[in-house]
């Protein structure tokens, strides 16, 4: 227990910071409903925010080489408090689009300096349980921040003044920690083709989260339109999110631990056979099993889609080396950010040309296609970590390219 003990704040302050990310991915769009706002410019808001994200996350390293980890953290958390609090000062959808497009750089460089922390806290013998209890904890705060807006209209100032208190609240314990900071990390970046060249299986298992998971939530509710639970709307659409989440808590921190033991890409190829054999009895029967047979086949393939990002972020950390560890996370946050940007449009399409099925079809498509690309590395060695001088490059030279935008979650799945 007590390598739990040595993170255990910084991992607190890491939960606190995620209810919030999650409290605005849920409330955000209701609010722009309500703003009536149309479903183009609210999806249009939400890629603003995924754009913002991987600039943060790109920008990661650099600054926290530059201030330090806490104190880029620190900075980050007030700024996106005090976005939070504008939007509910300032009810209009354009002051609402230009902080969450602020939101997503302060939270990219959040998460970039806590998890490239938390990164270099858990011992490598144990990395893959400690990442796995901290992604179930994490998970957990996501799922109960939303109930803080109970019975709170979207437009409510209060509801969004939950969110300064979080992100508030999570500088304590981080500020407060006995564990030692990391030294700042060199101010260099990694380039996206560098960092797959070191942990190919890693980035592709990274940006398949961000792709597949993504899209197939941003249309769950769509899929779930002609469903009855919970009286239909958005209750349906609530249940089924909810199965998938209920999945994925029960797998998450078991799957970390067994990957400590074994290969971690076997684990992940585990992952992805398991999740898309769910996914491939929903497209093929979804229409034809009882509600709570698709609710109970939602939780299988949560259990398995929700959870191999955490052991694919252990993996890319293994092969990080000492000193790297800012760098490689910034990457990875940069991928599933990509991911995030294409897959509901790559899911949207989907469901246009093939009907509903077709969403959890394409679902199963690419959780099998990343268990054979594990299988296969997965029988490739470690090579010694080197890394030639050209692998990295100066945070002032590049400039941000950004995929074509999307809907993006508040939370990687």
């Amino acid at each position: 227990m007590s390598g739990y003990r040595n993170v255990i704040t910084l991992i607190l302050a890491i939960c606190l910071m995620q209810a919030a990310a999650s409290f605005l991915g849920v409330i955000t769009p209701v609010g722009l409903t309500e703003l009536k706002a149309g479903e183009t410019l609210t999806g249009l808001i939400g890629a603003v925010y995924s754009a913002g994200f991987m600039a943060g996350a790109w920008a990661g390293p650099s600054l926290i080489g530059r201030y330090g980890t806490i104190r880029l953290y620190a900075a980050a958390a007030a700024f996106t408090a005090v976005c939070a609090l504008a939007m509910g000062m300032v009810p209009g959808i354009g002051a609402w689009g230009a902080a969450r497009a602020l939101q997503g750089i302060g939270f990219g460089l959040l998460f970039a300096s806590a998890e490239s922390w938390l990164g270099e806290a858990v011992p490598k013998d144990r990395r893959g349980d400690m990442m796995g209890f901290y992604y179930f904890l994490s998970r957990i705060a996501g799922l109960l921040a939303p109930f803080l807006a109970f019975g709170l209209s979207a437009l409510d100032p209060r509801g969004l003044n939950w969110v300064s208190i979080l992100l508030c609240l999570s500088l304590v314990p981080l500020c407060l920690t006995r564990q030692e900071e990391p030294a700042p990390p060199a101010r260099e970046v990694m380039r996206p083709m560098d960092l797959f060249r070191l942990a190919p299986s890693a980035v592709t298992g990274c940006f398949l989260a961000g792709l597949l998971n993504t899209g197939t939530l941003a249309l769950l509710p769509t899929w779930t339109s002609t469903f009855e639970i919970g009286g239909g709307g958005t209750s349906a659409a609530a249940w089924a999110a909810a199965a998938a989440a209920a999945g994925a808590l029960l797998v998450q921190w078991p799957a970390g631990r067994i990957s400590d033991r074994v290969e971690r890409r076997l684990v992940v190829a585990g992952l992805s056979l398991f999740s898309g054999a769910a996914a491939l009895a929903l497209a093929a029967g979804a229409t034809r099993f009882s509600e709570p047979v698709v609710l109970i086949l939602l939780g299988l393939w949560g259990a398995g889609a929700f959870t191999f990002y955490g052991v694919c972020a252990a993996h890319a950390i293994d092969r990080a080396g000492p000193g790297r560890i800012p760098q490689v996370m910034s990457g990875i946050l940069f991928v599933w950010a990509a991911g995030s940007v294409a897959g509901p449009v790559m899911s949207g399409v989907a469901m246009s040309l093939g009907g509903p099925q077709a969403l959890f079809g394409l679902a199963a498509a690419g959780l099998f296609l990343l268990a054979g690309i594990m299988l296969v590395r997965s029988r490739v060695r470690a090579r010694p970590e080197t890394v030639a001088p050209e692998a990295f490059m100066p945070a002032e030279a590049p400039s941000v390219a950004v995929p074509a935008p999307g809907p993006s979650a508040a939370e990687r799945t």
